[in-house]
């Protein structure tokens, strides 16, 4: 089985070289490509994200949907796992999603998520529950890492092409085929957005701009107020 990795990036020049490493050391298992698409980023990312990619694509402004959608379309894989730039997924993941797509029917089953963790304290185990809970409930927001088959994708119409939200979209989407699996394994995000603004303002934030994009406002009128969530 052989994996496509996309991950939508912009301005993480200081750090996706190291991620990119690590993700490179824990995955030896099965086949894999991995797919950067870059917003518009002005502080090496591009570079940096050249040694350790397969390929990186580039697009002249940040729209995480649009960056994971023209990923998907050049992924080769059998399965497509799309990633934050910020964001360790656990050390098999590989491994455990292999296993699960292979063992599980696939009759009712849309995507996968893993479980989140976003580290230590009682508002971030908080955060880690509030989020977790709602993938069960149909709702999985990019920081999961989100796992699908190509035509399971295609199906449901794949990412829209949207800066903000478009995870909420997305699962949308695929919670109407089927159901969202939620992994015992822990991705950890370096969440650098939860820990400016602390879990239960960035739970705010996140519900305020679900209910304004549900109340008819654009996703790009939501990224100029929050484009860092």
């Amino acid at each position: 089985m052989k994996f496509s990795v996309i991950i939508a990036a912009y301005n993480e020049g200081p750090q996706i070289g190291s991620s990119l490493k690590r993700l490179r050391q824990i995955s030896h298992t099965s086949p894999m490509e991995v797919i950067v698409v870059d917003g518009g980023s002005d502080d090496g990312t591009v570079e940096a994200a050249r040694e350790w990619a397969d390929e990186v694509l580039e697009q002249g402004k940040p729209n995480r949907g649009a960056q994971w959608h023209a990923g998907a379309e050049k992924a080769t894989g059998d399965l497509l796992f799309f990633l934050r730039a910020d964001a360790q997924p656990p050390g098999n993941w590989q491994q455990a999603l292999e296993h699960f797509w292979l063992a599980t029917p696939t009759g009712g089953l849309a995507a996968t998520a893993f479980s989140v963790s976003y580290g230590a304290g009682a508002g971030l185990s908080l955060l880690s529950m509030w989020s977790n809970a709602r993938v069960r409930s149909g709702l999985a927001s990019s920081d999961h890492g989100l796992c699908t088959t190509p035509e399971i994708y295609k199906a449901v119409g794949g990412f829209p092409a949207f800066p903000v939200l478009e995870d909420l979209e997305f699962s949308r989407r695929l919670a109407a085929r089927g159901r969202i699996a939620l992994l015992p394994e822990r991705i950890r995000p370096a969440a650098r957005h939860v820990h400016s603004i602390g879990p239960l303002a960035y739970i705010a934030r996140r519900v305020w701009l679900e209910t304004r994009y549900k109340a008819g406002v654009t996703p790009e009128k939501l990224f100029a107020a929050a484009p860092n969530l």
